[in-house]
């Protein structure tokens, strides 16, 4: 006799609406249907009803399934699908254009109507999910019915073409939601596999026991029949330890399916436990090509994971992950976690003492405390004092508690006030005053004079650099050099936070984006000494914005899990919310992940942070994603009052926010062509006035775009020299940029520039003097790596002993070597050059 629970108890509305979807599939109409739900739910087995109700009915299916150890193998499931016998014979899909590839499978459709079945699709590659998504654009008018099943998000939302002229209405999608079974529901399956009503008591312990998970419901029957027990309240004590056992059989089951990237990544999370944020983890794991949230992503889909920010393991499944270790390995992986664990947890309170710092006792500069120093009548109050609450004050995003302090002008005027804070402090305060210019005190600002030309003390040079970088009213080379002279240490010049990462932003608006990462490193390394989390927070939000306008998606996806998940703790500013949340959402678009980034943009974002210098990057990220769905009606309005606040402040330098660029391609996709070509050829003015090649670049592409004729490929070619050209630092020469470049001029291959063409300025440091070459200055992180090497410590070594990730610690070697004139490791076995 089977007992097995087969029948699908309490989803009769699923179960109709598969059923009117094979209707429709036989009348000629197309359907998309979602199934989405937790493992063991009872989505493959829907899938199975529909597949099979299709095939009686004398119609085509084919079937896919995802799976983790394929996730990163391009069109994995499309090549499983083409390879069933419902569907004709073709070449590779890689060599297809996706129109090609859809059309495979919409004519199969025409010939026969065809049912195209894909589960646990939260595992597929990106180029399948693309494949996935023009299919669903293409699908209305073909009998074709396509059924997805996954965790969530199974099915990408249906969009017209990118460019907004497609005329394709996307098939609406039908998401159907699988709930637990509530008690009633458990009872039901129970009393169908034991052919009759059980005992309320074993049907209570049942539905306690499995959680209304129908799969884990069917292990323990199944093992209850094979012992022969019968279903009484005896039996029920033992139900607690078979559902135990069936999680943990599936868990083994899991573990084993998934590559060892993210095995490593759940041991990591095993032995750590909620401790570390997922920057901390994906070091401790060692991941190198799959990115910390997509990891997690994906453990927390299969429920072997709990929590994104803080996250861990269910009860049962760190035990199975630590199964495959020995002892000697397990020990290893807890001291190296144990290790990482003061870098990522709050640190304990330490109690009141006597020599309490004037700060107060939270790492994250509390603000009552800064209140009071700036604010204390006391003339004794050391001016660096004051200015050290006030710049950790800024970095925590207190600028109005900076800006309205009334010790400020006064600490400015005092005669006794040396020279360095008092520079420092004007510095401070107007970089506040530029960056949230609606907050203005006209009283505070009356009392306080112009930052001087030149500016005086590293400080200034910093706040300058990031002005005219800004605003574009100095040229790369200078701004460049103003904020190589903002990081160089200079005896007596106190070090600010928020000035010394004005100045890395800075170089990374000018293309120097290793030169504004190497200058970010020591920042980091500081705030995390001080224990400042927020600051570290705020030094690790800029960090990542420079990542991912160089194309670093690996870098940019460590720094901002760390950020969101110091958030998630309490730590961090309101005022980058803005930020995170943008690069968040640009992050998936870069990788194609245009779902999650809707999901990104629906986080909360903090209305008094609209304010703050992060609001219109966040208003722009939008924008993108709304040309990324095609929804050109609302990115464009998003981009124009992007574009307002920028030019409210000043801020015309495309490099920092590219808005025009992008509302003319929303201006196109609405049909205003003119309005767009305007947009596009202001946009190039100020890129050229700039100088930077990728402000130029990224320019000449958006003309290229919305113009047409010899001036779209004028601007195509001009846009193809400037971004694809080797020894250009812009943000396009990343191979996957690279890429799209070459997608959008129709470039084959690196162009060579003429001699003289395109943009090209000198670095911060100068190659040679009065005809002799002369060794560039190491940075504080470049040289502490190199006296890693040479105390023998391996790169992975040194990224975990720096806080890094192996690839900064790779660069930073690099940029060693050359300027040292070495050929590599071996030559570091000399002294390192005295920087004195």
């Amino acid at each position: 006799m089977d007992r097995t629970p087969a029948a699908l108890v309490e989803r009769d509305g699923e179960l109709a609406l598969l059923r009117a979807a094979v209707a429709d599939l036989l009348a000629g109409r197309s359907r998309v249907v979602a199934v989405e739900g937790a493992p063991g739910t009872g989505r493959s087995a829907l899938l199975r009803y529909a597949a099979a109700r299709a095939r009686v009915a004398g119609c085509a299916v084919v079937h896919a399934a995802g799976s983790p150890t394929e996730s990163a193998l391009p069109f994995g499931i499309v090549t499983q699908l083409l390879a069933g016998p419902d569907t004709p014979g073709a070449p590779a899909p890689a060599a297809l254009p996706l129109p090609a590839l859809c059309e495979l499978f919409l004519a199969a459709a025409r010939e026969r109507p065809l049912l195209l079945s894909v589960d646990d699709a939260q595992w597929a590659d990106a180029d399948s999910r693309r494949w996935l998504e023009a299919l669903v654009r293409r699908a209305r008018g073909a009998p074709l019915a396509i059924l997805v099943a996954g965790t969530r998000g199974a099915v990408p939302a249906g969009r017209p073409g990118q460019d907004g002229r497609s005329d394709e209405a996307p098939a609406a999608v039908a998401r159907l939601a699988l709930r637990p079974l509530t008690p009633l529901g458990v009872a039901a399956m129970l009393a169908a596999a034991f052919e009759g009503p059980v005992d309320p008591a074993f049907a209570a312990a049942a539905a306690e026991a499995c959680a209304g998970n129908p799969a884990v419901l069917r292990a323990v029957v199944d093992g209850i029949d094979a012992d022969g027990l019968e279903p009484s309240a005896h039996t029920a004590a033992e139900l607690p330890r078979r559902a135990a056992e069936s999680v943990g059989d599936r868990t083994a089951r899991l573990i084993d399916g998934l590559s060892e990237e993210h095995v490593r990544l759940l041991r990591a999370i095993a032995a750590a436990g909620p401790h570390l944020g997922p920057a901390a983890l994906g070091e401790l794991a060692a991941l190198r090509t799959v990115p910390v949230s997509r990891a997690l992503c994906l453990l927390t889909d299969t429920g072997l994971v709990e929590g994104t920010h803080a996250p861990r393991t269910p009860p049962g499944v760190a035990e199975r992950a630590l199964a495959g270790l020995t002892g000697a390995d397990r020990a290893a992986l807890h001291a190296r976690a144990a290790v990482l664990a003061p870098r990522s947890a709050p640190p304990a309170d330490p109690g009141p003492s006597a020599d309490a710092d004037p700060f107060g006792e939270g790492p994250d500069c509390d603000e009552r405390a800064g209140w009071r120093l700036l604010n204390s009548p006391d003339d004794h109050v050391p001016a660096a004092d004051r200015l050290r609450a006030a710049d950790l004050l800024a970095t925590c995003g207190h600028e109005t508690t900076v800006r309205r302090a009334a010790a400020l002008p006064r600490t400015l005027a005092h005669p006794d006030t040396p020279e360095p804070e008092r520079n420092a402090l004007l510095a401070l305060h107007w970089l506040i005053e530029d960056t949230a210019p609606t907050e203005e005190s006209a009283d505070v600002a009356a009392r306080v004079p112009p930052l001087p030309v030149p500016p005086r003390g590293p400080a200034q040079e910093g706040v300058a650099a990031l002005r005219g970088a800004l605003s574009g009213a100095l040229p790369p080379a200078r701004v460049r050099a103003l904020a190589g002279a903002a990081l160089r240490p200079a005896p007596g010049h106190p070090p600010l936070f928020t000035t010394r990462l004005a100045a890395c932003y800075a170089l990374a608006l000018a293309d120097s984006h290793e030169d504004a990462t190497a200058g970010l490193d020591p920042i980091v390394a500081q705030a995390r000494a001080l224990g400042a989390r927020t600051a570290v927070a705020a030094a690790l939000a800029v960090r990542a914005s420079v990542a991912l306008r160089r194309g670093w998606l690996q870098e940019a996806e460590q720094d901002l899990a760390e950020v969101e998940w110091a958030a998630s703790q309490g730590s961090g500013s309101v005022k980058s919310v803005p930020l995170t949340t943008a690069l968040r959402i640009l992050l998936h678009l870069e990788r194609d992940e245009v779902d999650d980034a809707g999901r990104a943009a629906t986080a909360e974002v903090p209305l008094r942070a609209a304010s703050g210098m992060w609001w219109p990057t966040f208003l722009y990220a939008r924008g993108r994603l709304g040309l990324r769905a095609g929804d050109h009606g609302a990115a464009l309005p998003d981009l124009l009052e992007c574009g307002r606040g920028l030019l409210a402040r000043g801020w015309t330098n495309p490099s920092f926010v590219p808005w025009r660029s992008a509302a003319a391609l929303a201006r196109l996709g609405g049909g205003d062509r003119t309005g767009a070509t305007c947009l596009a050829a202001a946009e190039l003015a100020e890129a050229r006035a700039w100088g930077s090649a990728s402000a130029i670049g990224t320019a000449l592409l958006a003309v290229g775009r919305v113009t047409e004729g010899e001036r779209a490929r004028a601007a195509r070619d001009e846009a193809a020299r400037l971004l694809l050209r080797g020894d250009t630092p812009a943000e396009w020469a990343a191979p996957r940029r690279a890429r799209r470049v070459r997608a959008l001029t129709a470039a084959h291959g690196t162009p060579t520039p003429p001699p003289g063409a395109g943009v090209r300025t000198p670095g911060p440091f100068p190659a040679a003097h009065a005809g002799e070459p002369v060794r560039e200055e190491l940075t504080a992180a470049e040289t502490r790596a190199a006296e890693l090497v040479r105390e023998g410590l391996t790169n992975g070594a040194i990224a975990l002993r720096l806080g890094v990730s192996r690839r900064m610690v790779e660069m930073h070697l690099s940029r060693v070597y050359r300027k040292l004139g070495l050929s590599g490791r071996a030559d570091l076995s000399r002294p390192l050059p005295d920087k004195d």
